[in-house]
């Protein structure tokens, strides 16, 4: 049994007349005449009664529309759906994004992502880049926002910002008056830093930084959130190294001045699987640009 038959044999019912339903469907009476008898030999049962002036449904035929009717819609829906998957309007896709990244690019492809393709199930979870990359690598996670350079061959890796690192300083303490600091003035300051396996790297950043001007930071404090770290500067219990994009948060009690000289940049990627994709992947990834640029 084929489709087609079914169309042929919906048309017949619905006009009732076959030189009619061989009309609307476009081809020659004959060929539709065959097509309804070979329908009826496969099911083994008469679907019409045929008369000189008329053509009349069975009981068979009766129930047999209904069933097919349902059969075409669902087909019709099922066309619809994967038209639609093709596009990446629905599905699911999960991402992962560094929990303590100050980047506004990730919130804002999130929101604009999902004013687009609504009915794609977006599932986000915060999680460090090495965690991000071991879920991509098991399938857990679709998508990453991580921070590079990272060396997988197995990931396709799409840097989408650049950025310097900040210095956050208490608003009284002497250096705030000026304008930009120099690393090395750092040298007697203490540090409050993210803890290494939750800070998006940018913790062996301050630690590269400090060793560039010739010293190690003095660490007196870790924590795995950005609010906690400009607390504790607010507070008055040291500086911190940040990516530049803090400065939208603006914190009471605390400055930000730009390190001289320029600190080596900061890069927030893409990365998934180059062997797991879909529309929905290929759509994210589109979003994502549009709204870094």
């Amino acid at each position: 049994m084929e489709l087609r038959q079914l169309q042929y044999f919906l048309a017949v019912a619905e006009e009732l007349n076959f030189g009619r339903a061989a009309a609307r469907l476009g081809i020659a009476q004959p060929p539709l005449s065959r097509q309804i008898r070979q329908l009826e030999q496969e099911l083994g049962v008469e679907l019409f009664r045929r008369t000189k002036r008329r053509v009349e449904l069975t009981e068979a035929g009766i129930a047999f529309v209904e069933e097919v009717r349902q059969i075409l819609a669902q087909v019709e829906q099922g066309v619809l759906v994967a038209q639609r998957a093709s596009r990446g309007e629905i599905g699911r896709l999960v991402v992962g994004f560094e929990g303590s990244s100050t980047y506004d690019v990730i919130p804002m492809s999130l929101k604009v992502y999902r004013e687009r393709f609504p009915e794609v199930d977006l599932a986000v979870y915060a999680m460090t880049t090495e965690e991000q990359i071991q879920a991509l690598l098991e399938g857990r996670i679709g998508i990453g926002f991580v921070v590079s350079p990272i060396n997988d061959k197995r990931l396709a890796i799409e840097t989408i910002l650049r950025e310097s690192l900040i210095l956050a300083i208490p608003e009284n303490h002497p250096l705030a008056t000026r304008t930009s600091v120099r690393a090395r003035e750092l040298e007697s300051e203490p540090f409050i830093t993210f803890q290494r396996d939750r800070g998006c790297g940018l913790y062996d950043q301050v630690i590269a930084v400090c060793q560039r001007a010739n010293f190690s930071p003095r660490i007196i404090q870790e924590a795995d959130e950005m609010q906690v770290i400009l607390g504790f500067v607010a507070a008055g219990l040291g500086v911190t190294l940040l990516s530049a994009s803090v400065v939208q948060f603006q914190r009471p009690g605390v400055v930000y001045r730009m390190l001289q000289p320029s600190t080596p940049k900061v890069s927030l990627a893409l990365a998934w699987r180059r062997d797991l994709t879909s529309a929905a992947l290929q759509a994210f990834i589109e979003v994502v640009r549009e709204c870094a640029r």
